[in-house]
């Protein structure tokens, strides 16, 4: 069965790009503010794996509308011959410079395409606007109307009005603001353009929510080892028996934090990429969590667990500082383990307020000793790191992908809203996490792991709306 074919036309600039976009969620379709961008028609196939789902034509908008209806209406027979007199005069002007535009739009119309009908109902419906519809009637093809707010929305009345005289149906959507949910809503309303593609339509919906549902569990994988492998990170650098060790906790610090960045960034890599937002620059307008360093002391007064909600989740309070450092064999005494934790760089602003990583500084038992900073001992740390990613997770998973500007977060700690089973479950991974466990056990925690996080993404609200479609 051959997949439904959109064709979505317009006048010029009216965002019909941004429709394609956003419907076959594919970021490679190109969007430009500049009138006229799309001079040929390109099309996008919707795939999962090797199956074409679903398959959209973005068209060059109409350039002389009122003329071509004019010469439709002058050679027209019989209202029952209208379609062929389109196919007419696609067939006698193809070739021409005069109606490129009309003729490379309406092909796919006359290859048994559905039609999407885009207009800005930020602007009044104009005479050109009204040949254009009186063209799409006289193909014979079924039609939707989209009502796209590209500034506002002050004239949709007016709009409604005359579009209801033309096409089957009339929808409002936005193609720069339209989450998953809204997506699946009008990809349902499709079905009701036509009983031919009404069965295939049913099967790329379904197709597209296991999908998703896929998306959430290998999302929640990439996340829990994400989180395993930094809470159990540890840097070693080997130094001579008598060596000052001082010299070396910088730069042994920075490969600690620097590796952390980089897992963090190649999770978020992993996940854009799965939701097919791999060019996505992922930054935020009112809270510094994802643009900013992880080590910004600032975002973790936003994101992690209140106060009472840590107590709740058992950490311990009222640790010092210095609490964070295992003293070994060495001799490291604690002012010197107070020096290196100020040393430490980013970690310098945790140091006023919250523990540090481990530092442990021991003999080898062939000689010399071993500075080894990791894993991570904060027990705030964990909450932050999952906080922030869950909040990356929740944009790319809904962003829509004809919007490529800014995102704004809003301000708000996911985990904050767990309940107090599940925090106490998590909090007893992390911990276990914290006390360097043998790769089996490892293996064992971040499937556990994941197996919470899979039970949280698929319960979540925009995982519930996109079931009700």
């Amino acid at each position: 069965m051959s997949p439904p074919l959109f064709v979505v036309v317009g006048h010029v600039n009216r965002g019909k790009s941004s429709i394609v976009s956003t419907l076959a969620a594919d970021e490679s379709v190109e969007i430009d503010a500049m009138p006229g961008t799309t001079a040929d028609c390109h099309r996008y196939r919707m795939r999962i794996g090797e199956s074409v789902l679903l398959e959209f034509v973005d068209t060059p908008g109409f350039e002389r509308p009122r003329q071509m209806f004019a010469w439709l209406s002058a050679h027209e027979t019989s209202t029952a011959e209208r379609s062929k007199a389109v196919a007419t005069f696609v067939d006698l002007h193809q070739q021409s410079d005069t109606f490129a535009r009309e003729c490379a739009l309406l092909k796919p119309v006359l290859e048994e395409g559905l039609i999407l009908y885009v207009v800005d109902v930020a602007r009044p419906p104009s005479v050109k606007e009204e040949a254009e519809m009186e063209i799409l009637r006289w193909t014979g093809r079924p039609r939707m109307a989209l009502l796209n707010p590209i500034g506002s929305a002050d004239y949709v009345d007016q709009w409604r009005s005359v579009l209801d005289q033309y096409f089957n149906l009339v929808r409002m959507f936005n193609p720069q603001r339209a989450d998953f949910a809204e997506r699946m809503q009008l990809l349902s309303a499709l079905r009701e353009m036509s009983e031919i593609t009404r069965v295939p339509l049913e099967r790329a919906i379904e197709a597209i929510q296991s999908d998703r549902r896929e998306n959430f569990v290998e999302g929640a994988s990439i996340l829990a080892e994400m989180l395993a492998d930094i809470l159990t990170l540890t840097r070693q650098k080997r130094i001579g028996v008598d060596v000052d060790p001082e010299p070396y906790y910088t730069p042994l610090s920075d490969r600690y934090y620097n590796r952390i960045r980089d897992l963090e960034s190649q999770a978020q890599q992993r996940l854009k990429h799965i939701f097919g937002h791999r060019n996505l620059s992922v930054q935020q307008e009112k809270i510094p969590e994802l643009s900013d360093d992880l080590f910004n002391l600032s975002l973790w007064n936003h994101l992690g667990l209140t106060g009472p909600q840590l107590m709740a989740t058992g950490f311990a309070t009222g640790a010092a500082a210095g609490g964070a450092i295992d003293l070994a064999v060495g001799g490291l005494s604690l002012g010197a383990a107070l020096a290196a934790g100020a040393a430490f760089g980013t970690a310098a602003s945790w140091w006023a307020g919250r523990q540090l990583p481990r530092v442990k500084l021991k003999g080898i038992p062939l000689g010399g000793q071993m500075l080894q900073i990791g894993p991570m001992s904060n027990r705030e740390f964990p909450w932050v790191l999952l906080d922030r990613n869950l909040l990356f997770f929740s944009i790319i998973a809904d962003h829509p992908h004809a919007n490529r500007g800014r995102v704004a977060i809003e301000s708000r700690s996911i985990v904050a809203q767990f309940t107090t089973t599940a925090r106490n479950r998590l909090e007893r991974i992390f911990s276990q996490l914290r006390r360097s466990p043998g790769v089996e056990q490892v293996d064992y925690l971040k499937s556990t792991l994941a197996d919470i996080l899979t039970e949280y993404l698929l319960g979540d609200g925009a995982q519930k709306k996109a079931k009700n479609v």
